[in-house]
């Protein structure tokens, strides 16, 4: 029995091969990367805005949708993750800018925080100064939060970054050791 063209992407093709056949008409293939990013999307999205389930939702779909719209501006030499990325990062300024987000709920964001080791490692905190953390890193301005929460919690390199936001690696090195030092006044 023949694969269907789905179950023969499934894990094995790129993104970047993915998205040339949604370029070529082949629109039925988004749905892989949404089922690769889904969820990816949905964690960096919850830990910049800090909003309820369902926006969080809301803004993860706007997210695709911007990039299915877009999809044909996309180079398929570059990385697609960080041109999802930075859409998903400009979807969370806009939304930012049409409504001021909640504060962290500290109590939510602890078991995070717990499970991300390189985080607590980095900053050297102790188990009973993480609920300290995460409201300092709440009170930090959104670009470095953003390097942050990309570095930190989101494993991107340096050139990700840079990509995702639309910035040089040696200024994400800057905004990072600012950040940090921040953190360290605040906390």
């Amino acid at each position: 029995m023949r694969k269907s063209k789905n179950q023969k992407l499934s894990g094995l093709a790129t993104d970047e091969e993915i998205i040339r056949l949604v370029q070529e008409g082949q629109g039925g293939e988004y749905g892989e990367i949404v089922n690769r990013y889904e969820k990816a999307m949905g964690r960096y999205i919850k830990r910049v805005t800090n909003q309820s389930f369902e926006e969080v939702e809301d803004l993860v779909q706007d997210t695709f949708v911007k990039a299915y719209e877009n999809i044909q501006g996309f180079d398929t030499k570059k990385k697609f993750g960080s041109w999802l990325y930075r859409i998903a990062h400009n979807i969370c300024i806009d939304y930012f800018r049409k409504k001021k987000p909640i504060s962290l709920n500290v109590d939510e964001q602890e078991e995070t925080l717990m499970s991300n080791e390189k985080l607590i490692e980095e900053l050297e905190i102790e188990k009973e100064n993480k609920k300290m953390m995460i409201t300092a890193v709440e009170k930090l301005n959104l670009k470095y939060k953003e390097v942050v929460l990309l570095y930190f919690f989101e494993d991107k390199s340096y050139d990700e970054i840079a990509d995702i936001l639309r910035t040089n690696t040696s200024n994400v090195g800057v905004l990072l050791n600012r950040a940090k030092t921040k953190l360290k006044q605040i906390l």
